[in-house]
């Protein structure tokens, strides 16, 4: 069992993590006018285009409305189109369009930079201790996901 003490540590820690880690996000996030959700709902598409808007709100967690929401600004961005599944037309897809694609692809590019910048920083006996940590705690985040731990 973790006290108490640590347990603020590691939150005071956890939000410094990112607060730093991802200005570049954070820049296109206000270049742009997008939110955090919507360029998260954006990656998701990278690795995997043409989901289901019941998929999306899976995979983040939300409701089916809420990722509708996040795609009306997309759409007029011209970032994403909603296709109609071909198989049944109830089903909703999410594509992203060749401006969306650019758009993640400088975002990615950018901040690969920068996090080589800062992991090279580090060292990489530090890097690995950090994969380490990461992987610990992306395992314990999913299994309190299971068990209802975040219920929003």
């Amino acid at each position: 069992m973790v006290d108490d003490q640590l347990l603020s540590q590691a939150m005071r820690a956890y939000g410094r993590a990112l607060a730093v880690a991802d200005p570049i996000r954070l820049r296109f996030w206000d270049n742009r006018g997008l939110t955090m959700p919507q360029l998260r709902l954006m990656f998701l598409l990278l690795q995997q285009d043409g989901r289901a808007v019941g998929e999306l709100a899976e995979l983040m967690n939300v409701r089916p409305a809420t990722v509708t929401g996040l795609t009306d600004r997309l759409v007029r961005h011209k970032l994403i189109v909603r296709l109609a599944d071909e198989d049944d037309r109830r089903v909703v897809r999410i594509v992203l369009t060749h401006e969306g694609r650019r758009v993640v692809g400088e975002i990615e590019t950018a901040a690969r930079a920068y996090l080589d910048a800062v992991f090279q920083r580090m060292g990489e006996d530090a890097v690995r201790r950090l994969i380490a940590g990461f992987e610990q705690f992306s395992a314990a985040a999913n299994e309190a996901l299971r068990e209802g731990a975040a219920q929003v």
